[in-house]
């Protein structure tokens, strides 16, 4: 367009001219018109404005376009223009252009320069290569300015026919063309022709620029020419007698040579342009002269005077006088409008009361009737009909046809038609009415219509042809073959043929013959054969009607004999055919092909002949010959002679074939294959081949089809038929699912044959090898379709495609061109536009080839690299690489289908190469060129830019092209996409995106993508699937990463980005309907919306994640020396770089909108009631098939279809079930012992039906019967990939291909057979089934949405150990309670729809998972914190669950994976049950009723969590819940009757045996732990070989050194051994030993078991006890420096936990005296010695906090799992500063070679392991404390145990055996362990003075008063056995500490009994102290 200047700033010398020389581009206007429908009354507004602004120019057409002016050559002197309210900056370069074009074109100087300004700008033209001068490029954008004019007008006036009472817009359209007729529109047609007609052209032209001038200004004649034809046919305006001479008279000049046309033909288009327009000019005369109307009027009886005429007598007498001037013998143009005149002379004096105008009668139109004649003036239209001009012409060519038809019915009305064979007139007439009616179905539809007289004089004539069938078939045929245009004229012409009511034969009439002389009417004495019906007679007595006599007494004679016309023809079809009979088997070939072409009723009619009407006949006739049409057709296809005739009948008969072939695939195919009609040569017979047709030998085609082909090609006229039919019943036998002989020779020789040498084949017509390039490509097209259904032929065309050299070069020949070469074509005068147009359909048709077959190499491994592939991405194909063409066919705007295919092969490719490396081009851009990128970079971003609205298609394509490249070929992409080149100034718009600058040349990839995401709002309502595919591509660069580092910056760069996108998850009300009453299109779209909220979450979560990948990298830069300025850096760029996205993620997080989306993606959309309806109807439509095919109608159903049903019925009839149901209706006697199948069938059928609607089926064997129908896998084989444009993750979505099962019913055929009472079963199947696809679509798009904000709020939560600086967030808690609820409600409901259907789908249990997946992200993010009503909710939810997938699990793929995640949150579930039992924020009532309700919905799950146990992969996480339920709801008394009964304790022993389950023998003896404190559970162990299995088990470990308890620093082991071996297996296993002894206690098998545990472990396993009571060594100050390398001692929690158990194990045998005595003998003393020896090391414990006695951890004891290091970030509970309390701390930091980056690693173990006396405490150093004290507490029993006995013994004996007593701890020992405890005792008391002491910390403070009481009673021992007494400074320091232990335990009741029980040990050691101190 033009530049406009702004208005407040016009320069002083600006001039004005006339505003009326301003337009805006016709040529924007006629491509929006073109794109409206005529069928649509609706226009945009804006459309209607321009229709109103134009109105000037519509009505003045190109007069409006002025001559130079001087004013108009004085304005273009000024620097601006302003035309109207437009102004024009004038430019000096276009100003001299502008004045050249001006004289050339004699065109107004200013409008001049408007052209070539918008010539300049006209970005197509301007690089066009081809078009080099300036003048030749302007004046093709005038002259098209011109004609798009000319081309609207046109537009508006048709548009106008079609608009009727609808919206404003249409009105106001209609009412624009209304006033262009009123205002004069026809006498301005008619000056602007004349003008053009009387042009001459410019002085001086050269001759390229006069042609172009001569053919554009013809093209506008004919454009004026189309205008007037609308105006009068379509009677906008009536044309008068004035208007007609003034018509007439330019015919005469067009014709006569008066005008310039005669200049004008200087090329084929101008004379073919003149030709036109002489038709044009000729046609409107004719529809003036308003023939219908004449004959109206004679049909009414109406006379001149009362009829509606435009001519009145003075007009008819001088247009007669100018018609008499026309001389047809000089110019036969003349002659058309001679005859025509003549026809409208005769009807105008056949009008009634013609007397009143005998000036009319006085006109001889007999004359010119005779003077046409003679000038055979009837073949000019004849001419008109079949030259190309009508064929070619914009216009309304049934417009055309119909003033031709309504001329003809005129003049046989007017004139007799004589029905004489030597009536050559009658012949011509006849092929006039076939080219007219031919191709016009509504014309043909009129013609039938009874009610349209102007047919009538046809129809009279074609009942006269009828009367003398079959004795004149030729004329008759094809008469009616032309009139079959459509589906009811086809089925018209059937019935007019079949009801034909006699015969017509030659007959010698004799004297006794004649019955009525009068009426002509004469009977036959003998039987009269009918010639070409040999056999048939018609019988003696038959009268008839003669007709005409033909020769002396010899008549044509029309027998009462009634006979279908259609049995009849196909009878002489057969006969003929063996004949010279070739004219009538062409005609009757074609009217059967046209017949069965147009309607199916008629096919299947024709199909049935030879069963209906023969038994009919049969009774009237016996001899009637019975008749197939199919075996005819296929008779006579394979005996043609190899000639022209024999091709065309040839090409007739496969195309009929090919029809019926839909019709009835089973029978066809039958019949074709036996015939052999296309000469398959065979080595075996393949009629004695399997049930499929193929034989066991090779298959190949004779040359005879091949000669046929290339005869019919270079011959005959025509568009190679014959190769076309063939082509056709090729692609027939191929949808068919036909797997014989035939079917494959035929494809192969399509491919191999057809495609690879059409090309070079010798066409009459160029244009035609297009046609067959197109079929021969539709039919590869359909094979490739058929590989996933038809395995033999599959692998055929596979192998072909593939591995063919020759069929990739024909393919390559086609695709492998440029959008240059195609942009040349349209240029150049070689070539036509049709060849043009089908050139680039090839195009099309090769890229949906290429992205099949590329599709097809991806769908599965090949054994090596086919050819296909190598030819491909290689760089050497011919004539150019294949990645090049189609890189440069994506900027052919020209043709946007052309796009999408090259966009979706690029797509395709790049997957490919990525595959293929050894074959890609030697560098990352495939071999393009820097000007090649550029220019697919300005395609790229054109299309996105301009085809938003107009191509959805393109813009996926383009998107999805994008995608993998991103994917596949990110080097490319970025070459591509060039970030630097985008890195420019860039502004924002209002919504804050990038727009391009002012100063930019284009926009950028950034702007058009930036776009999209700003228009998100909108598409994701209006146009899903487009923002689906945008956001594939953004998620794509995301994934990228660091690849795509740049360009996501970009992206990011754009404020409102991430505000934007977020805005997509805002979107509400996303499915309004429920699936089953969803459309397709609106379950797609409601699938978009989920699939594009899914992205979004995705790329949120890729970024989240990249965030703080770019923080770690950060935190360890902070680290690392020198790296502060960097780090610095960093710090600010972690402020800016996420764009925004973690504040809006956030706030959503934070808001209604989380809630609001997990609502909508929780609830399940899968129904498996509505999956088991679509399996029963399935069922029940199979065994509706199976009852028909037993009849022997297999209707239209594909071959494959049947083959499937015969399969089924054979199955189903071998049941065992079956045959009893035959043996018992046998017995009955139901149908008399007849059709018991059939009858049972119908029964089944009924039951299902039942079923189907709601009834069980209660009859065993019916329901065995109707589960197997149920359950086959008939509609499984529909079942096939979604293939459409859903994200990545969706190619897992199967649906049922409706598409291809609806092809192999053939369902829109059944209306015409005897299935036209089961198309409601096959419809109620296809209904289900489309239920199913559109639940499936939803169902996975919203568990793709459900998985990513899984995904999305797992990155997002908080999970950093460092609090300074993190990414993320949590949500917060008081949110996740009822988001747990509402996913606990959809969890439980998605589980209820499983329990119904015994073979659940998949997709729900995946559905299932992601509940699951939610629930327990959201329980592990609120830190178990969750109120107990909705923990009860989560456990009944996974409960529930847990059974109903239990129940499915075998037959269910992957069970086990979601079983696991069930169990999962089961265990999560019990532990948040027992953890919150005492919740706060509910009643104490409420919290009771909740408890209760988890305790028996966790007693129910036991039975099936027993069952769980069984699998190895469930054991672990099955028993650990298990000994959850039992440790914390119920006593044994209430759950061990149901372990008793359901748990299989021996197969969970046996695993304790098995080498693979290590991992999980830990578990495995936790539970056995919890058992074994029950007494019968006891028993059970022993009953299930427990200790036979321990045994083994620690053989088997035996062999690796064992987890130590204590172990030097020097041999720890690698952590980073592979071989992992449980850590508390030994200890475990003493634990549940010690508890078996421990419950069994008194009973009899208890001492055996004493004993043997003694022989085992004292004995066998002495060194591993020993190993657990090693002490290590404690540093003294003197020698720490020297030892501290070499004695310095680490250990584990675990490991101490391991001594624990040792010493119970100790502590529960040295009860049994006598055992114990008897097995300990040699090892009693050791036991005590590495007893005291480990007492003595904790003794030293005893210090304060801030205390430094030594400066060396006495024991390093680092967090190693992930319990510890959750404890080791958690504060102290304790915080005592005494004992272990205080030395823990300084060995319980963490492990500083494994954490470098943590701020608790422990800074104080320096190189010679000095340490900070400030180190922190925690609470796993707490635990580490106690733990220590655990086996103070143990170590203590043990030697009381031993002290006990030998004072029982002393007792027993009466003395005390020193030598034999039992070794003890030094009373230092035990005055250590005593001051530890009463310390930390005190403290804690004092520390919690005031408030109560939590429930751990009294346990601990009751611990260590034990301990303190057992070392008193062993230094009791001591003192009364060594004679020691105490020291007196020992007794004031005890003193001094029992008073603070008294002091600081008042208050706290639950030390009351502890300190009862220690006064009175004290009493015996330290006498009288008690009484001293006041303390009794």
């Amino acid at each position: 367009m033009a530049t406009t200047a702004p208005t407040n700033d016009q320069p002083a010398n600006a001039k004005s001219v006339d505003s009326s020389l301003w337009w805006d581009s016709f040529t924007v206007l006629l491509t929006e018109l073109e794109h409206l429908s005529f069928s649509s009354s609706s226009f945009p507004p804006s459309m209607v404005k321009k229709f109103k602004d134009n109105h000037q120019w519509f009505l003045g057409t190109v007069s409006l376009f002025k001559p130079p002016s001087k004013k108009s050559r004085e304005a273009l002197d000024s620097r601006q223009v302003n035309v109207g309210s437009h102004q024009l900056i004038v430019k000096p370069e276009l100003k001299d252009a502008a004045l050249k074009i001006s004289s050339a074109l004699f065109l107004d100087e200013v409008q001049s320069y408007i052209i070539v300004k918008r010539s300049m700008e006209c970005k197509n033209l301007a690089v066009d290569p081809v078009v080099h001068e300036p003048l030749h490029l302007v004046m093709l954008q005038y002259y098209l300015e011109r004609q798009c004019l000319l081309k609207c007008t046109r537009q508006i006036l048709m548009h106008a026919l079609y608009i009727g009472d609808g919206s404003e817009e249409g009105q106001a359209l209609k009412e624009e063309a209304q006033k262009l007729i009123s205002d004069g529109l026809e006498s301005r047609l008619l000056s602007v022709l004349q003008d053009l007609l009387s042009s001459s052209y410019p002085e001086h032209m050269d001759v390229d620029l006069y042609t172009l001038w001569a053919e554009e200004t013809l093209i506008e004649d004919n454009l004026v020419l189309d205008n007037l034809f609308l105006a009068y046919y379509e009677s906008f305006c009536t044309c008068n007698g004035q208007q007609w001479k003034r018509l007439c008279l330019l015919y005469e000049g067009m014709i006569s040579g008066s005008y310039n046309l005669g200049k004008l033909a200087i090329s084929a288009e101008a004379m073919h342009s003149i030709y036109h327009a002489k038709i044009q000019l000729l046609l409107i005369l004719v529809e003036s002269l308003d023939l219908e109307n004449l004959l109206q009027m004679i049909h009414d009886q109406i006379p001149f005077r009362q009829g509606i005429i435009a001519f009145s007598v003075m007009d008819i007498q001088e247009i007669d006088a100018i018609i008499s001037g026309l001389d047809a013998f000089e110019t036969k143009e003349a002659g058309p409008l001679i005859l025509t005149w003549a026809v409208f002379l005769c009807l105008v004096s056949s009008l009634p009361e013609k007397q009143e105008y005998d000036i009319l009668m006085e006109i001889d139109h007999v004359g010119y009737v005779r003077q046409a004649f003679e000038a055979a003036s009837l073949n000019y239209f004849l001419e008109i009909l079949q030259s190309t001009v009508l064929k070619d012409a914009d216009g309304p060519i049934a417009g055309y046809r119909s003033i031709l038809r309504t001329f003809i019915s005129s003049f046989i009305a007017s004139y007799e038609i004589n029905l004489q064979l030597e009536d050559n007139n009658l012949k011509l007439i006849l092929e006039i009415l076939g080219k007219i009616y031919r191709g016009e179905e509504s014309l043909c539809s009129q013609f039938w219509d009874r009610d349209s007289f102007i047919d009538g004089p046809i129809r009279c004539l074609l009942c006269n042809l009828e009367g003398e069938f079959p004795f004149r078939t030729i004329e008759l045929v094809r008469l009616l073959s032309a009139l079959g245009e459509g589906t009811w004229p086809a089925e018209c012409v059937y019935t007019f043929l079949d009801k034909s009511v006699g015969l017509s034969t030659l007959f010698e009439i004799s004297s006794g013959s004649v019955v009525d002389r009068v009426s002509r009417i004469v009977e036959t004495h003998l039987p009269l054969s009918v010639p070409g019906l040999e056999g048939f007679l018609i019988p003696i007595g038959t009268r008839g009607h003669v007709l005409k006599m033909i020769d002396g007494n010899t008549a044509l004679v029309r027998w009462e004999y009634t006979q279908s016309g259609v049995l009849v023809l196909l009878l002489r079809l057969a006969q003929k055919m063996y004949l010279d009979g070739t004219e009538e088997v062409l005609v009757t070939l074609d009217l059967l092909g046209r017949l069965v072409t147009f309607s199916m009723a008629v096919c299947y009619a024709l199909m049935d002949t030879g069963n209906s009407l023969y038994d009919e006949a049969t009774q009237m006739n016996g001899n009637l010959p019975k008749v197939n049409v199919v075996e005819i057709i296929c008779s006579l296809v394979k005996n043609l002679s190899p000639n022209c005739d024999g091709a065309v009948m040839m090409s007739m008969g496969v195309n009929i074939l090919a029809k019926m072939l839909k019709c009835s695939p089973s029978h066809l195919t039958t019949v074709a294959l036996k015939a052999n009609i296309f000469d398959v040569a065979l080595r075996t017979n393949p009629f004695s081949a399997g049930s499929d047709g193929l034989s066991s030998g090779s298959w190949l085609l004779s040359g005879r089809l091949a000669k046929m082909l290339l005869i019919d090609c270079e011959h005959n006229d025509g568009c190679c038929p014959l190769t076309l039919s063939v082509l056709d019943f090729t692609m027939q036998l191929v949808e068919t699912g036909v797997q014989n002989d035939v079917a494959l020779a035929l494809v192969t020789f399509s491919i191999q044959y057809v495609l690879v040498n059409h090309e070079y084949w010798k066409y009459k017509v160029k244009h035609v090898r297009w046609n067959v390039t197109l079929k021969v490509l539709e039919v590869i097209k359909k094979c490739i379709l058929s590989i996933r259904y038809n395995q033999k032929l599959g692998e055929v065309v596979r192998a072909i495609l593939l591995s063919d050299s020759s069929v990739h070069s024909a393919i390559f020949r086609i695709v492998c061109t440029t959008t240059q070469t195609l942009e040349k074509l349209y240029i150049s005068r070689h070539y036509e536009l049709v060849e043009i147009e089908g050139l680039q359909l090839a195009i099309c048709s090769v890229l949906d080839i290429l992205s099949s077959m590329l599709s097809d190499l991806l769908k599965g491994p090949l054994p090596s690299v086919p050819v296909f592939h190598q030819a491909v991405l290689s760089s050497s194909t011919k004539p150019l690489p294949v990645f090049t063409a189609v890189i440069s066919l994506i900027s052919c705007f020209r043709n946007p289908t052309i796009q999408v295919g090259a966009a979706r092969v690029l797509s395709k490719l790049f997957v490919v190469a990525d595959y293929s490396q050894p074959y890609v081009f030697g560098n990352a851009c495939f071999g393009l060129n820097d000007i090649e990128i550029v220019d697919f970079r300005s395609s790229i971003i054109r299309i996105l830019l301009e085809q938003y609205q107009l191509n959805e298609d393109l813009i996926v394509a383009m998107f999805q092209m994008l995608t993998s490249a991103a994917d596949y070929q990110p080097a490319f992409l970025v070459a591509v996409i060039d970030v630097g080149d985008n890195a420019r100034i860039q502004t924002s718009d209002a919504n804050g995106f990038t727009q391009p600058n002012e100063s930019s040349k284009q926009a950028s990839f950034f702007d058009a993508l930036l776009q999209y995401v700003g228009r998100s709002d909108d598409l994701i309502k209006s146009n899903p699937s487009i923002l689906l595919n945008m956001l594939n591509f953004l998620k794509s660069l995301w994934q990228g990463g660091a690849q795509f580092a740049n360009i996501l910056e970009l992206l990011k760069s754009s404020e409102k980005f991430w505000k934007q996108l977020s805005s997509i998850l805002l979107v509400g009300n996303m499915q309004a309907k429920p699936s089953e009453i969803l459309t397709d299109v609106e379950a797609l779209s409601t699938a978009y919306k989920y699939q594009c909220q899914s992205d979004v979450l995705q790329i949120m979560a890729y970024e989240i994640f990249l965030q703080k990948k770019l923080l770690y990298t950060e935190l360890l830069a902070k680290h690392t020396p020198g790296s502060s300025i960097d780090t610095m850096r960093a710090d600010g760029a972690v402020k800016t770089k996420d764009g925004g996205l973690m504040e809006n993620f956030s706030t959503w997080c934070k808001s209604s909108e989380l809630g609001h989306l997990i609502k909508s993606y929780a609830s399940c959309q899968y129904d498996n009631i509505t999956y088991l309806h679509a399996k029963i109807a399935g069922g029940l439509f199979s065994l509706h098939v199976i009852g028909k095919l037993r009849s022997g109608d297999t209707g239209s159903l594909s071959v494959s279809l049947i083959e499937k049903i015969g399969i089924l019925s054979k199955k189903l009839s071998d049941l065992a079930a079956f045959s009893e149901l035959v043996t018992q209706y046998s017995q009955r006697g139901y149908s008399d012992g007849k059709e018991l199948y059939g009858l049972i069938l119908s029964d089944l059928y009924y039951h299902l039906q039942g079923e189907l609607e709601g009834r069980k089926i209660d009859h065993g064997l019916f329901k065995e019967l109707s589960q197997y129908l149920v359950e086959s896998n008939f509609l499984h084989t529909y079942l096939h990939k979604y293939d459409g444009d859903l994200s990545a993750q969706a190619k897992d979505v199967y649906l049922f291909d409706l598409v291809r099962l609806r092809a192999d019913l053939g369902l829109e055929l059944w209306d015409f057979s005897e299935w036209r009472d089961s198309k409601a079963v096959a419809e109620t199947m296809l209904l289900y089934l489309q239920d199913v696809n559109s639940m499936v679509l939803l169902a996975k798009s919203k568990l793709f949405a459900l998985n990513s904000l899984i995904s999305t709020l797992s990155v997002y939560n908080e999970d950093s150990t460092e609090k300074k600086a993190t990414i993320g967030g949590k949500i917060p808690e008081q949110l996740i309670s009822p988001f747990v609820d509402h996913i606990c409600q959809c969890l439980h409901a998605t589980i209820e729809s499983l329990a119904p259907v015994p073979d659940a789908r998949e997709d729900i249990l995946d559905f299932v998972a992601a509940q699951v997946e939610l629930l327990l992200h959201l329980i592990r993010s609120i830190n178990k914190k969750l109120p107990l009503p909705s923990c009860v909710a989560v456990l009944k939810a996974s409960g529930s669950g847990l059974k109903i997938l239990s129940d499915l699990w075998p037959s269910v793929a992957d069970g086990r994976g979601k079983k696991t995640l069930l169990l999962m949150l089961l265990l999560s579930s019990v532990e948040l049950c027992f953890i919150n039992s005492d919740s706060v924020g509910v009643t104490e009532m409420e919290a009771v009723e909740a408890s209760a309700e988890a305790s028996n919905a966790s007693l129910g799950l036991l039975p099936i969590l027993c069952k769980c146990i069984e699998p190895a992969d469930h054991c672990v996480i099955s028993l650990t819940t298990v000994d959850l339920i039992l440790k914390g709801f119920f006593t044994p008394a209430t759950w061990f009757p149901i372990i008793q009964k359901h748990l299989q304790l021996k197969h969970i022993v046996h695993k304790l045996q098995d080498k693979n389950s290590l991992a999980s023998v830990p578990i495995i003896l936790k539970f056995l732990l919890t058992l074994a404190r029950v007494r019968e559970g006891a028993k059970m162990l022993l009953n299930s070989d427990f200790f036979a299995s321990l045994r083994e088990l620690f053989a088997e470990l035996s062999d690796v050194r064992p987890f130590l308890v204590i172990q030097s620093e020097t041999p720890l082991s690698n952590s980073t051994d592979k071989v992992e071996k449980p850590q508390h297996v030994w200890g475990l296993g003493l634990a549940v030993v010690t508890a078996v002894i421990h419950s069994l206690g008194g009973s009899s098998s208890c001492a055996d078991i004493v004993d043997y545990v003694m022989a085992y472990f004292f004995a066998e396993k002495s060194y591993l006890i020993s190993y657990h009571l090693n002490a290590p060594y404690f540093p003294s100050d003197a020698n720490s420096k020297r030892t501290s390398f070499s004695h310095k001692t680490q250990t584990t929690l675990s490991a101490l936990k391991e001594t624990e158990h040792t010493l119970m194990l100790i502590c529960v045998l040295a009860k049994h005296r006598e055992s114990w005595i008897k097995a300990m003998k040699e090892m009693d003393s050791q036991l005590r010695e590495r007893s005291i020896r480990l007492l003595a090391f904790i003794s030293r414990g005893n210090q304060r906090l801030g205390e430094s006695p030594s400066r060396v951890v006495p024991l390093l004891c680092h967090p190693t799992l992930k319990d510890e290091f959750e404890w080791y970030k958690k504060p102290s509970l304790f915080n005592s500063r005494n004992g272990w309390f205080a030395l823990s701390p300084l060995g319980c930091g963490l492990d500083p070679r494994f954490s470098t980056l943590s701020s608790r690693a422990n800074p104080l173990v320096t190189k010679d392991q000095a340490i900070d006396n400030m180190a922190p405490q925690t609470y796993f150093s707490d635990i580490t404390a106690i733990q220590m004290y655990r086996i103070t507490f143990l170590l203590l029993k043990f030697l009381c145990l031993q002290a006990e006995g030998a004072a029982n013994r002393a007792e027993e004996v009466g003395f005390v055996d020193i030598a034999h007593f039992p070794e003890l701890p030094m009373p230092d020992i035990l005055h250590g362990l005593q001051d530890q405890g009463i310390a930390i005792v005190y403290e804690l008391c004092e520390a919690n003075k005031l408030k109560q002491v939590q429930s751990e910390m009294q346990g601990v403070c009751i611990l260590l008063l034990q301990i303190t009481e057992m070392a008193l009673y062993l230094e009791f021992c001591v003192s009364q056995i060594c004679g020691i007494r105490p020291v007196l400074g020992r007794v004031e320091d005890f003193s001094k500490e029992l008073k603070l232990l008294m002091r600081g335990s008042e208050g706290h009741v639950f030390l009351k009994e502890s300190v009862k029980s220690l006064k009175q040990i004290i009493s015996f050691v330290y006498p009288g102290l008690l009484e001293t101190e006041g303390f009794l």
